[in-house]
């Protein structure tokens, strides 16, 4: 194994970091500030629909 292959490697970790960091954006800031965590879209695995949420 080479420097250019764990070079590639490291690249595409922080790249989905990044990428993860910027779609979570809005509940890292609402848990550092302690407010209401905000709903999840219905695409994110995390999403529970409510009662009257059709």
């Amino acid at each position: 194994m080479n420097k250019s292959f764990f070079a590639f490697i490291g690249g595409i970790c922080t790249g989905v970091f990044l990428i993860m960091l910027y779609l979570h954006r809005n509940v890292i800031k609402a848990a550092i500030a302690g407010e209401e965590m905000p709903k999840a879209p219905k695409s994110c695995p995390a999403y529970k629909p409510e009662n009257n949420d059709e």
